[in-house]
Order: structure tokens, then C-alpha cells, then sequence
């Protein structure tokens, strides 16, 4: 039976105020912490063993998810990268095929067909590749007409991709990979491993996948992933019933508030007379006046317009309704 591997251990810096707080595995999408989704990704393909490893805020991670006991922790001190991460829980994960998927990224995929070719091709590592319209914001990989992987390349500039296949960070790897990774030391996937296992001309495949996929790297890519569920983009399940556009957790207070594509958390209290237009209120958050908002993320420390890569706190009683 495969096992699984979360990636759960950065900051989240490129997301300002919104993991100032809370940590990126725990923004919630749909009302639900988008951790969740891969999770629940994982148990689709019958993964029943899961590591996780955690840094930022590692205590909050760990009891939010703290009912699930087929999961294993790695506390890392110090960040090691994305493949020292994994190398900790090695006595875990070294007795079959490992899934791997990052914490912080949005997916609804089916990633079934992926395990099989790579069992079918022998494979001794796959990458799930997502076709992008802007290569410049991620990692991109060339195949070739068999899939087979022959070179990366890292956010490049606009004009100069060689590939608009994104590197989503879905990897599959055959056990034997913890032979490439030494132990504490910083390593990569992308920067260290791959390139040895090209180097070495070991079997690597790009696996094209369909299905819903966004890396929540800034407050831009997270407001449109809660967007994205509102316009039914996806199809996993959140928390809470339909208003309209909008959705709303069943223990949230909405008397009065006009929704427009907006996401209203668990236990919320937004007063009445409220106009909420594409944004998000998290769980717990409260707007005590009447005001109007779009495209913002109310926060239980504070509110903030968000402009694409940005979070800009807003002055709540600058944005009263007139």
C-alpha cells in the first residue's frame, strides 16, 4: 500500500498578514483548512499512513488534526528543505511507494491514474504537471513524447519558458529515493534530487493531471481559490450551506449582511447592514459595524483588501456604508 507524505513546514512568507497568525496549511478554503483537501486526496488513492512534517506554528497544525491517528509528525527545529523534510520519517515511508504533496496548495485531483503509469512504467520517480498560462510563477518541466522527463526549468522569465507544464509539487517516488538524500542537511526536491536522478538516468516521468490544482503561494491565489469553490470549479466538499452566491457555516451570524461570492466561516459574527463582496470571513472573525467590502479577507486580527500578490490592512471605519 503506498504511503503518504505532507509537506507542511514553511512560513508562508509571500502571503504577509494572513500566516501572521495562522499557518499556511491552516488557511481555511471553503471553511475548510486547505491542508484538508490533500488529505483527503491521499485517502482517495487508499492511503491509510500519512507523515507530515511541521515548523511554523507546528503546535496549531498538529491539534487541528489532531483526531487523525494514521498520522505521523516531524517536528523539524530547523527547516531542511522539501526532500530533508521527508528524509526524518524515512523508517515510515521506506517499505513501499511514497505520495508526496505540499501542504499549502489547493487541489481536487484524482490522482489514480498517475500511481498507475507510474507502476506500469516502472518508474522510479513521477512529477504531476499542470498546464499554466504564466510558467513565470512556478517550475517547469519538458518531457518527452513518452513523458519521460529531460529537463526543468525555474520560474523563468516571461518569454523565455521552455515549457508551460508546471511542476505542482505532487511527486510519486519508489522508496529507494531516500539513497539520494543525505541525512541532516538541507535538500531539495527541485534543486538537489531531481537533478541527481536525472543525472543518474533513472526512469522520471512528467504525468499531465486534470482536475482542479493552485499553489496558495500569496493572498491573490488564496482569495481565488475561494472564488474558484463559489464558481464550482470544485468539487470537494466545504463547510456550510448555500446563500445565494455565498457560503455560509451553519453556526455563522449573517442577519441582515447582503452576500455577493463570499465565504462566511464557523461561529462568524458580521453585523447587519454588512455588504460583503468576493471576499472571506474566517472562522471566529467578527465585523462589529456596518460596513462594506470586496475582495477582502476579515480576519480575527485584523482586515485586508487583497490586490493580486497583496494583503493590505483596511481602516474598518474608513469603509463604513454611507
Amino acid at each position: 500500500m503506498p504511503k503518504g507524505m505532507i509537506l507542511a513546514a514553511g512560513r508562508g512568507t509571500r502571503l504577509g498578514h494572513l500566516t501572521a497568525a495562522i499557518p499556511k496549511p491552516l488557511l481555511p478554503v471553503a471553511n475548510v483548512p486547505v491542508m484538508t483537501y490533500g488529505i483527503q486526496c491521499l485517502h482517495h488513492l487508499g492511503i491509510d499512513e500519512i507523515c507530515i512534517n511541521v515548523h511554523y506554528r507546528a503546535e496549531q497544525i498538529q491539534q487541528a488534526f489532531s483526531d487523525l491517528p494514521y498520522i505521523t509528525w516531524a517536528h523539524e527545529k530547523e527547516l531542511t528543505g522539501t526532500a530533508g523534510g521527508m528524509k526524518k520519517v524515512e523508517r515510515h515511508l521506506s517499505d513501499d511507494i511514497i505520495v508526496v504533496i505540499a501542504g499549502d496548495a489547493m487541489l481536487d485531483i484524482d490522482l489514480t491514474p498517475m500511481l498507475n503509469a507510474h507502476r506500469e512504467r516502472g518508474a522510479f520517480a513521477s512529477i504531476a504537471t499542470y498546464l499554466v498560462d504564466d510558467p513565470s510563477q512556478y517550475g517547469v518541466v519538458v518531457a518527452d513524447d513518452e513523458g519521460r522527463i529531460q529537463q526543468f526549468q525555474e520560474k523563468p522569465k516571461r518569454g523565455t519558458e521552455i515549457s508551460n507544464h508546471a511542476n505542482t509539487g505532487i511527486y510519486i517516488f519508489d522508496p529507494q529515493v531516500f539513497e539520494l538524500i543525505p541525512a541532516d542537511v538541507h535538500y531539495d526536491f527541485a534543486l538537489d534530487v531531481f537533478p541527481e536522478i536525472l543525472r543518474r538516468g533513472l526512469p522520471f516521468y512528467a504525468f499531465p493531471t486534470t482536475g482542479y490544482w493552485t499553489d496558495i503561494g500569496n493572498p491573490g491565489e488564496y482569495m481565488q481559490a475561494n472564488l474558484d469553490y463559489l464558481l464550482g470549479n470544485i468539487k470537494a466538499v466545504g463547510l456550510g450551506r448555500r446563500q445565494g452566491t455565498s457560503l455560509v457555516a451553519e453556526t455563522a451570524h449573517v442577519d441582515g449582511v447582503t452576500l455577493h461570492n463570499s465565504v462566511v466561516g464557523s461561529h462568524a459574527h458580521v453585523a447587519a447592514g454588512c455588504v460583503l463582496h468576493n471576499s472571506v470571513v474566517w472562522p471566529g472573525a467578527r465585523l462589529e459595524e456596518p460596513v462594506t467590502l470586496e475582495h477582502s479577507v476579515i480576519t480575527t486580527f485584523g482586515a485586508f483588501h487583497i490586490a493580486d500578490k497583496t494583503a493590505h490592512k483596511i481602516d474598518i471605519n474608513n469603509s463604513i456604508c454611507k
